[in-house]
């Protein structure tokens, strides 16, 4: 009888589901000449601070969600790296010399070693401005020409991974079909041909693809970006044909009426109104329109934040105050400017499109010299940078007032303003308030247009 009742318990036991338990990646490191203090992996909604040792060694277990491609940082650099579920990844580096010199190790060697070949194999090749330059035949051949040296490479990898080797042919196909919708737009930026248009068989090659597919957009990066190149593409052509339809509202529109509700144009509208959402005109516009494609509660609740910011930057509304270090010594504030227009540049050192503008500004004093306007640079470098900002000033012999922010990106000035990203112009009137909270570039035409019709 005791017996019975062994085996009955036995059976019961062994009958019972065992809960599952996480399957984690295990994630090491080895960064020579490392300065930084930790790494940040993110990718898929995931993302984790890795602490980096003295020594320049980080470990961690990672509980993903999701195999995949994701993104390693560190400081300024970053990484594409493969990760897949009880699986185990090592990665060494130099800091000095970091794109060429990262090993891979562990179960994921072979697929982590191909990204990083194929990262260099794009330096090598890709000549972006050259590329886009191309008329349309050659352009395509050289993308033709690029998926081929892909595939070799793949090959070449010896990757038994059929899930990596699947993703990777779709990431590839995807890209290649991103570069296609991109490259009317970027070819008449880099020629300067307004009206360019490519010949109608040019998309030929991708009558094929689905861009309605919302599963995949939930598993492929490069999906994601082809999606918001494609409708970006179609918006463009609108706003061509219709020169009352703004940029914004016609992506908006373009991707609400091809997609449905859900994660895919959620995503789309929200990442486009992180930074496409403006001070401007059409600020109530825009906003109405996403409010009403129904959004995620955690992402309305972000545009929500930033909207409410930007109603105070609208026009006629009082400017935030600064009062930061003058290079020439003490300090300035907004009201000591107080009975001209201020335009304002946001910038840094390390930035090298607020660099590519010093020209232009330079152009645009000299051009509006003894006219009722102060031109105003406020750099937000780092501590460490101000040597660098004061050596750079000097040395370029920027005009202007020059300015350095006193907490950099915390700037109170920065945060008022609700800046993501610089360069970033600023415009304001005699008595401080806002004329435009996002003025356009001095490289840009219609800034002295701006100008000739306020002074």
């Amino acid at each position: 009888m005791k017996n019975l009742f062994l085996l009955a318990l036995t059976l019961t036991i062994f009958s019972c589901e065992q809960p599952k338990q996480p399957e984690y990646v295990i994630f090491n490191g080895t960064i020579k000449n490392s300065v930084a203090e930790e790494a940040i992996l993110s990718g898929k909604g995931f993302k984790t601070t890795l602490p980096i040792s003295t020594e320049g060694k980080f470990t961690d277990t990672l509980d993903i969600e999701r195999n995949g491609y994701y993104d390693l940082y560190i400081n300024r650099e970053r990484t594409a790296v493969y990760l897949e579920k009880g699986k185990h990844v090592t990665v060494t580096l130099d800091a000095f010399k970091f794109d060429e010199s990262l090993i891979y190790g562990g179960s994921l060697a072979p697929e982590n070693n191909y990204l990083a070949a194929k990262f260099l194999m794009d330096e090598k090749f890709n000549d972006f401005e050259t590329l886009y330059k191309m008329e349309p035949a050659l352009f395509s051949e050289a993308l033709s020409a690029q998926n081929e040296r892909y595939d070799s490479l793949l090959k070449a990898s010896n990757i038994k991974n059929k899930t990596f080797l699947n993703m990777e042919q779709n990431e590839n196909k995807f890209a290649h079909a991103t570069n296609l919708e991109s490259y009317e737009e970027y070819h008449m930026h880099f020629t300067k041909k307004e009206n360019f248009a490519v010949p109608p068989q040019f998309y030929e090659k991708l009558k094929d693809i689905n861009y309605s597919d919302t599963t995949l957009f939930r598993s492929s990066v490069a999906y994601q970006s082809l999606l918001s190149t494609h409708y970006g593409r179609i918006a463009a052509q609108k706003t061509k044909k219709d020169s009352t339809l703004g940029p914004a509202k016609s992506f908006l529109t373009t991707i609400d009426s091809n997609l449905p509700d859900g994660f895919a144009k959620d995503k789309l509208m929200t990442d486009y109104l992180r930074f496409g959402l403006k001070s401007d005109d059409e600020l109530e516009e825009l906003f109405s329109i996403y409010k009403n494609s129904n959004p995620s509660e955690e992402n309305l609740a972000i545009l929500t934040e930033r909207y409410n910011k930007l109603k105070t930057l609208t026009r006629g509304n009082v400017s935030p105050e600064f009062n930061y270090e003058n290079h020439k010594g003490g300090t300035t504030s907004l009201t000591d400017l107080k009975g001209k227009y201020v335009y304002i540049d946001v910038w840094a050192t390390w930035c090298g499109p607020c660099i590519r503008e010093i020209p232009s500004l330079q152009e645009v004093e000299e051009a509006y010299s003894g006219k009722n306007v102060a031109f105003v640079s406020i750099s937000i470098d780092v501590p460490k940078d101000y040597e660098t900002w004061k050596s750079m000033v000097s040395e370029k012999e920027l005009g202007g007032i020059q300015l350095l922010a006193d907490n950099n990106w915390k700037s109170k000035f920065v945060q008022d303003y609700g800046i993501q990203g610089i360069p970033r112009f600023i415009l304001l009137d005699p008595e401080g308030n806002i004329v435009s909270a996002d003025a356009p570039r001095p490289s840009d035409t219609n800034l002295r247009i701006l100008l000739d019709g306020l002074i």
